[in-house]
């Protein structure tokens, strides 16, 4: 059983130690890619210094490093200082044409590889130089006029902003080296994510140019338009001495010089509308304008060196409706046919159209496949710029006969970073827009807190903000506010003045309420005393003073009783009449007074 077990344990080590180094060998992307590929470079390792060069021509003052920028798990090849010059060249194991036509299977040319401005481009390239093959070349010595092959890839700067297409071509007649330009170029993407640029040329000169493995142009280089100047030079070339004559008549028809405009032609677009009627209140000799009554000439005009002063023109107040001579407001006509137009009647005189003369072309050449046999081989690859910018930063440079290597580097490489920087400004944006509507929120939040707290303390403010809380829409005294308004603003500025007033409010009421009580103890009079006191004497009996607390104590009850009168019968009773002499001067004034 023992002897068993350890069997299935050595089976399964030797299956484990198989699957370990079964993934210790199995390709990556990149091994894949690079397997299949002319010349392919990622700069992830330190050996791409071993692989690439510096120029060592003065002008080139600017050094190129590797970094691994925002969003990226690997390294690319970056410009880090503005306002410089930058050579930097690698050789390719084998020269390579640009394309082949031969027999078996014609195999394409593919160029590719990756962009990003980590810190935004203004002014500056950003494209690849694919070198001519020379023996005698070394990436040292790349200059500015090192010969090339092709030249692809963006391009921005002022009015420039394009992706390059360049070949030079060698004319087999005359030896002469061209620069055949594409006429009309795809603009480049110019925002921080990083961009995939693909030049596909095929053996029957088609050519494909992609952006994000999006197509942007194609067609055929054989086109006359399709590059500036065309591949193919034309066969014939105008004739410069031949001159048009001067007495050529080119012009097939001629107005009729016989015709004459109908009398019922009416050429008059507008006329004047006879239904207006010149309205009321018109000043037909009253000025527009009239000098301002409230101007003066400036003490320190002098008409000699100033000229005469004029004050300056105010619109008449009288022209409420109108001044000046009055004219019928203009409307279309109707009977309008336009501008009368002689008709056209062939030219007697014409000759037909000259066509000026051609000679054959000495620089003419007709070869099936101009690009192989005027194109020269690729040695090299080459970034030799210039730039006001820093940050631009290379990557996963390929070149390859395969077209679908490119589409695995596309789909594998940069096609997940891509989504991943997408991904991440996403979440940026989000994260800003929050931020923002954090921001909204806290000045919303201080402008009510200042229109409610002002320039107050924490206490004041808080003590402020509850009696304005009041006020608010779901306050207690919401509807008193709109007659409130003066108070409000003035606590919601000073809300200092609420304790203030909180402290001198109530002796303010206080001092009112004795100040009405006071008032109303000097409005009610008391009675005369001239009746209950004959009363009073006949009550009195002749005993003398033992009987008077009786009689005043009696007299100050009917006293008390008499204001508890009531309206009915004082009305009955009519004004209470104060006997002349009863009342003094003072007395009589601060009743005149109260009421």
């Amino acid at each position: 059983m023992s002897t068993l077990w350890h069997s299935y344990a050595l089976l399964g080590l030797l299956l484990y130690a198989l699957s370990r180094q079964s993934l210790a060998h199995s390709p990556t992307v990149i091994d894949t890619v690079r397997s299949q590929s002319l010349f392919f470079e990622t700069f992830d390792d330190d050996g791409w210094q071993s692989r690439w060069s510096h120029s060592r021509d003065n002008k080139y003052n600017g050094r190129f490093t590797t970094e691994a920028v925002k969003e990226w798990t690997d390294k690319g090849l970056k410009i880090p200082e503005k306002n410089k010059f930058y050579g930097l060249a690698a050789l390719l194991d084998a020269p390579v044409d640009p394309v082949v036509a031969s027999s078996p299977t014609p195999l394409p040319l593919v160029v590719q590889y990756e962009v990003k401005y980590e810190d935004g481009v203004t002014c500056g390239g950003s494209y690849l130089k694919l070198l001519t093959a020379d023996p005698g070349f070394t990436p040292e010595g790349l200059v500015d006029s090192t010969p090339y092959s092709i030249m692809f890839g963006p391009d921005r700067c002022g009015a420039t902003s394009k992706v390059h297409l360049i070949l030079r071509h060698r004319n087999p007649v005359n030896g002469t080296i061209t620069e055949k330009h594409l006429a009309s170029p795809p603009a480049p993407e110019t925002n921080d994510f990083t961009h995939l640029y693909t030049l596909k040329i095929f053996p029957d000169h088609k050519y494909e140019i992609l952006v994000d493995g999006v197509m942007k142009s194609s067609g055929s280089l054989l086109d006359p338009a399709t590059l500036q100047p065309p591949l193919l030079p034309p066969r014939e070339l105008p004739d410069p001495d031949d001159k048009k004559p001067a007495d050529w008549v080119d012009l097939a028809e001629i107005p009729d010089p016989d015709a004459i405009k109908p009398d019922n032609w009416d050429e008059r677009e507008m006329i004047e509308d006879e239904k207006a009627v010149r309205p009321r209140g018109w000043l037909d000799n009253e000025p527009v304008l009239i000098n301002d009554p409230a101007a003066k000439r400036p003490e320190e005009w002098d008409e000699e060196e100033d000229g005469v002063w004029e004050p300056k023109q105010i619109p008449n107040p009288k022209c409420k409706v109108g001044c000046g001579p009055w004219t019928r407001p203009m409307k279309r006509n109707p009977a309008f046919k336009g501008a009368w137009k002689p008709p056209l009647i062939k030219n007697p005189a014409y000759k037909g159209p000259w066509v000026q003369k051609t000679l054959p072309n000495p620089d003419f050449f007709d070869v099936e496949e101009p690009i192989r046999s005027g194109v020269g081989a690729i040695g090299a690859v080459a970034l030799e710029l210039w730039t006001i910018d820093s940050g631009y930063i290379f990557d996963n440079i390929l070149i390859t006969r395969d077209p679908a290597v490119a589409e695995k580097a596309f789909k594998e490489l940069w096609k997940p970073r891509h989504d991943a920087e997408v991904k991440a400004s996403e979440a940026k944006l989000k994260e800003k827009e929050q931020k923002e509507k954090e921001r909204r929120k806290e000045e919303e939040a201080k402008k009510k807190n200042a229109r409610r707290g002002g320039r107050s303390g924490i206490g004041e403010t808080a003590l402020s903000n509850a009696f304005l809380a009041l006020f608010e829409d779901d306050g207690w005294l919401a509807p008193a506010a709109p007659y409130m308004g003066p108070l409000l603003d003035f606590v919601r500025e000073n809300p200092d003045a609420l304790i203030l007033s909180l402290v001198v409010g109530p002796m303010l009421l206080l001092t009112v309420i004795l100040l009405l009580r006071g008032t109303g103890s000097r409005k009610t009079q008391p009675p005369s005393t001239h009746a209950p006191t004959a009363a009073v004497e006949e009550e009195k009996p002749a005993g003398g003073p033992d009987a008077e607390p009786v009689v005043e104590a009696a007299a100050g009850r009917a006293a008390d009783a008499e204001p508890s009168s009531t309206p009915a019968a004082e009305a009955a009773e009519g004004p209470e009449v104060v006997p002349e002499g009863d009342a003094t001067d003072g007395e009589i004034e601060e009743e005149a007074e109260q009421k």
